[in-house]
């Protein structure tokens, strides 16, 4: 009996210390898939509000904001957790539910009123309902209690921009810029306060020194005319899309490490800046309505977030032929259509291989924006400004199509419509010649 219960012991001290070691690989890649599946595996072992709150954020991690919401509300109405709290908050706006968002987020401060992260993200909550004296008391609160400095100061210029006052959020963005931070965003908002300050020389510099467009003369022209509420796109932490786009398993995860090169930059001043050199140079065609993401310096959950002060926007980098010659993708997108039919306007892919709910994505920013992902694909030749020219030719139900392609090869849309939609997206079939695939996304009214 005594040999017995220790080897029982023993036993299950192996089995915590191998589901340890796979939760570690797993965060280490970023693998959310294969974190959901562990932490679920866990709450069926053992239902408690911590294996609640570490799948909630797994969820979370992948954008899928549902399983969130359904993951917690058992618990959300009496845990004293502030970390829940915020979590549900963040999922809240995500949905587009800034007033409840703004109550749970209010407990969470209940609860504890030093939470510097609890502050900063019902600041940015406040930004959306444009109550922005409110979000800059919400955003020094957040600094006062020892939250990221790096991120308060990014939406404190967000809140600079939004206010027009162009000189201010330079100056705020600049500083961001020369302890080194790179992220799109940083470049974006800067491009953006560079134009508004008529700056446009250095904005020009700045843009060609970046690739932040293929057209530089054209964009800072269009920037020229854009409001600020128009060019701020309110979309707070998620992992990048290549996060998503890992494999479900353990041994495969593991081979996906990879480290990543890093841009250097530097803006010279002297009085206002001058000079740009650029080391490596990002190329990416963006659209001028969609510059700026607010929260991408902010996190969920510092525990579960990246280490890094920013989730770097996606953007497409120049790759060495080394890398280049590593990367294969699952498939290609042949073609993209668009068109309207009596009550709802399709968008067609298709592609070469048949692919599963893994390869692509849907989630709704907003009752208006949309974004469409897809994981590991190759463009067609004429590439993604012929993607974004198709869509835009169905302009009933929709106002602004931008797109981008990661380094990673994942191929990321942000449509925007003209009223509150719906998207229902599902597989056609065979193409006439019975040989590619085609993927239907029909966007309609959001039924009332």
């Amino acid at each position: 009996m005594l040999f017995f219960a220790v080897g029982c012991q023993n036993s299950t001290l192996k089995y915590d210390m191998d589901e340890q070691q796979k939760i570690y690989i797993n965060e280490t890649t970023k693998n959310y898939g294969g974190l959901i599946e562990l932490y679920r595996q866990r709450l069926k072992r053992e239902d408690t509000e911590d294996t609640r709150h570490k799948l909630a954020r797994a969820y979370y991690l992948s954008n899928d904001f549902n399983a969130v919401k359904r993951v917690l509300e058992p618990i959300i109405k009496n845990t004293k957790n502030d970390g829940i709290l915020i979590l549900y908050g963040h999922v809240e706006s995500r949905l587009g539910h800034n007033d409840t968002a703004l109550e749970y987020l209010n407990r969470a401060i209940e609860i504890d009123s030093k939470n510097g992260e609890a502050h900063n993200v019902k600041g940015i909550v406040l930004l959306k309902k444009r109550q922005y004296d409110a979000a800059r008391f919400a955003f020094h609160e957040a600094r006062e209690n020892f939250y990221d400095e790096n991120k308060v100061t990014n939406n404190l210029a967000m809140l600079s921009i939004l206010n027009k006052e162009y000189s201010e959020a330079y100056k705020q963005l600049n500083i961001l810029y020369t302890k080194g931070y790179r992220d799109q965003t940083i470049l974006h908002n800067l491009l953006f306060t560079l134009v508004k300050l008529d700056r446009m020389q250095l904005a020009r510099s700045f843009c060609i020194a970046h690739k932040l467009s293929n057209e530089p003369d054209i964009l800072i022209q269009e920037l020229r005319q854009i409001e600020p509420i128009d060019a701020i796109n309110f979309n707070e932490v998620k992992p990048s899309q290549s996060d998503n786009q890992k494999q479900y398993t353990i041994e495969k995860a593991a081979e996906q490490l990879a480290s990543n090169t890093k841009t250097e930059v530097t803006i010279k001043d002297k009085n206002e800046p001058k000079s740009i050199k650029s080391v490596t140079p990002a190329k990416s065609n963006v659209d001028a309505n969609k510059l700026s993401n607010i929260t991408k310096l902010d996190a969920a959950d510092s525990s579960t977030t990246t280490d890094s002060a920013s989730d770097v926007t996606p953007v497409t980098l120049k790759q060495n032929k080394q890398t280049d010659q590593k990367i294969s993708t699952k498939s290609t997108i042949l073609a993209v259509r668009a068109g309207e039919h009596g009550k709802f306007s399709r968008i067609t892919f298709e592609t070469e291989n048949k692919l599963s709910k893994k390869d692509y994505s849907v989630e709704q920013i907003s009752p208006t924006e949309f974004k469409l992902s897809f994981y590991d694909v190759t463009l067609p030749a004429e590439g993604i400004n012929n993607i974004i020219k198709r869509i835009s030719s169905s302009d009933r139900d929709f106002t602004t199509i931008t797109g981008t392609l990661t380094a990673e090869k994942t191929l990321i849309l942000q449509i925007k419509t003209k009223q509150k939609s719906i998207v229902k997206d599902f597989y056609v079939g065979s193409n006439s010649k019975g040989k590619n695939h085609c993927y239907a996304f029909d966007f309609s009214l959001e039924k009332k």
